[in-house]
């Protein structure tokens, strides 16, 4: 885990922090639970309304051993933090957490659940996201 010094905030295993001007990086680790996930919003919410803006959320899944399709919903259901994201991107994710992203995604779909807006990207390495987010940037 990384120090307190590096600015990275602990959630149970995870870290979090915010990067100026707008991005909010968490990098889970192990299982990620229900209360882990609240935790996680909540700092992206208090940091959205401590800059006065809208967020970037960056997420690391590549050191996340697991989570239930509860805990996805949850962050699906969190309509009240759509307000305070700009985009949402995760990188590193196994092919496990590919599979239950496009099972969870088609079902909202369906579901008529705007599931892009705002934006959501899953890219293969950090620096690909953050390239997105750039690009974002102009166009938002």
């Amino acid at each position: 885990m990384e120090a307190p010094s590096d600015g990275w905030t602990p959630i149970g295993p995870h870290t979090i922090r915010f990067e100026a001007p707008d991005i909010v990086f968490c990098r889970p680790v192990g299982e990620v639970t229900g209360a882990d996930v609240r935790a996680i919003l909540d700092f992206t919410e208090s940091q959205a309304k401590r800059i006065g803006g809208r967020i970037f959320y960056l997420g690391d899944s590549s050191r996340i051993t697991g989570y239930g399709i509860s805990v996805t919903l949850q962050v699906v259901n969190a309509w009240h933090l759509k307000q305070h994201l700009r985009a949402t991107a995760l990188f590193g994710a196994s092919f496990q957490q590919k599979a239950k992203h496009g099972i969870l995604l088609r079902a909202a779909r369906a579901l008529g659940i705007p599931v892009t807006d705002p934006p959501f990207g899953t890219f293969p390495d950090e620096a690909s996201a953050r390239a997105w987010f750039d690009a974002l940037r102009r166009k938002l």
